[in-house]
């Protein structure tokens, strides 16, 4: 049976602002699931705008990976503040998830095992050098998280794939988030 993502996150803004420039989006193409997570430099307005530049330029290149489309919308986010982001594949299908991250971006597949990886270093629209991606299998038992800067690093109990992700992230942002900057988190769950 193809697992199918069940996908969740949470955002929250910086004190005394109206804007976060914390942003999460996911969305199908074809077969693929597609997840970002973008954390425009700074907060307020000026960092929401550059958040969702990103957003909207790498949901509008339609069969690239991800990788290509964080260096394209590299160069295309040059009038922007710039932006740390994570960018992930999901192939349901071949069981793998396919990242590409630059910036303060963190993130972690839990169950059994952990496996962690950071962004590399760098600012989308500050000029990138070439992105690496990662290619990882995941199974039934696992739940992706990625999460901005906002958040103190996360780390979850192997039996962490039973939780609801909606209720993950939920409780991630009331427990890990900072008071000192716009917060962001992502859960996939892949139970089928």
């Amino acid at each position: 049976m193809i697992p199918i993502p069940r996908i969740a996150a949470a955002t929250r803004v910086y004190p005394g602002e109206t804007a976060c420039g914390d942003l999460v989006a996911w969305w199908q193409e074809g077969d693929a699931t597609f997840a970002c997570i973008v954390d425009g430099l700074g907060h307020g307005p000026d960092a929401h705008h550059a958040a969702r530049s990103l957003l909207a330029l790498v949901e509008g290149q339609v069969g690239l990976e991800p990788a290509q489309r964080l260096a394209t919308a590299d160069r295309a986010m040059r009038h922007t503040r710039g932006a740390a982001a994570a960018l992930v594949r999901i192939d349901p299908a071949a069981r793998t998830i396919t990242t590409a991250a630059v910036g303060n971006i963190q993130g972690a597949l839990f169950a059994a095992r952990t496996l962690r990886f950071d962004g590399m270093p760098g600012i989308v629209g500050a000029g990138l050098r070439p992105l690496k991606p990662l290619v990882v299998p995941f199974t039934a038992a696992d739940i992706l998280v990625l999460w901005t800067d906002g958040l103190r690093p996360v780390d979850l109990e192997p039996d962490a794939a039973r939780a609801d992700p909606e209720r993950l992230a939920a409780d991630l942002m009331a427990s890990h988030g900072r008071q000192s900057d716009d917060c962001g988190v992502l859960c996939v769950a892949f139970r089928a």
